[in-house]
């Protein structure tokens, strides 16, 4: 589900004739990884970004390499919630208007591998799809996307734990673990992509109760592969303490966040309020369903 917390883009000429790049990036949603260099001049953040630049110019077949990108991002990075994929996709919509193209957001969507790669390894796809086509999708390896039209958007928060993460690392190390274990794997993999569907049929029946109830068998799924960690788990529990139908954690695990079905927005301030006590950082977020633009 794409939710409204954004990354703008600024593409102008360069003085130098070659491309450019910047981010005006606060260091309180800098992973504690990058918190020992500047976040404008450090090259984990800004290199994809330069490679979604360079791969839309090549793309246009433009000969004027000359461009400045500057990045503004309000996700939290490290934290599972696709902040790289937010800030590569607008990039490259960004650049292919500064050439007076609008690209189709099939054509945004394959370039972002380009970055995405670099930083991840061998990414889905997932993030640069939601991020990309908005709303809420079912999304399935390499590339086939399912718009999921809903009545009523499932009332949710997201908690971030504090602890970041890098998501090629924490990939890399399931999958040597799922190299040992798997027969184990590969029936926790089989039982997600059933639950998929079902979170398909709960969101269109706004059946929140089985929404949860899924949420909440998939973080253990999660938990028993080995991508949770106590305080994501102390997180997900006070969530359900406080009236969550479901809560789990988002995106690869390791730390970052967890996001929680609330019933209602009452019970979504008290869950809130005890997350808080417990150190998390909340946001409020609600469905975007734009996408790109």
């Amino acid at each position: 589900m794409a939710v409204n917390l954004y990354s703008e883009i600024d593409v102008r000429p360069s003085q130098s004739g070659e491309i450019e790049v910047t981010a005006d990036i606060p260091l309180h949603l800098v992973s504690d990884v990058d918190k020992g260099a500047s976040a404008a001049n450090n090259q984990e953040l800004l290199e994809p970004l330069r490679l979604a630049a360079n791969a839309t110019l090549d793309h246009l077949a433009s000969k004027e390499r000359g461009l400045h990108v500057d990045a503004n991002c309000e996700i939290p990075i490290g934290a599972g919630l696709g902040s790289s994929a937010s800030t590569t996709v607008a990039t490259i919509s960004a650049v292919a208007k500064s050439r007076g193209i609008r690209l189709d957001r099939r054509e945004i969507f394959k370039l972002a591998f380009i970055p995405e790669n670099y930083l991840h390894g061998h990414p889905s796809g997932v993030d640069q799809a939601t991020c990309t086509f908005g709303g809420i999708i079912q999304f399935r390896k390499p590339s086939k996307i399912n718009p999921i039209n809903v009545k009523r958007p499932p009332t949710i928060l997201v908690c971030d734990s504090g602890i970041h993460r890098s998501t090629k690392a924490l990939v890399g190390s399931v999958v040597k673990r799922s190299r040992k274990q798997t027969d184990r794997f590969q029936t926790h993999l089989e039982e997600i992509t059933t639950m998929s569907n079902a979170v398909v049929k709960a969101l269109k029946t706004e059946g929140d109760s089985e929404l949860g109830s899924l949420m909440n068998r998939n973080h253990e799924l999660l938990r028993q592969i080995g991508v949770s960690i106590p305080r994501l788990d102390r997180l997900v529990a006070r969530a359900r303490e406080a009236g969550a139908l479901g809560a789990k954690l988002t995106g690869a695990g390791g730390g970052g966040c967890i996001i929680a079905l609330c019933p209602d927005k009452k019970t979504q301030s008290r869950i809130a309020r005890e997350l808080r006590r417990e150190g998390g950082t909340i946001y409020n977020v609600s469905l975007d369903k734009q996408g790109v633009y």
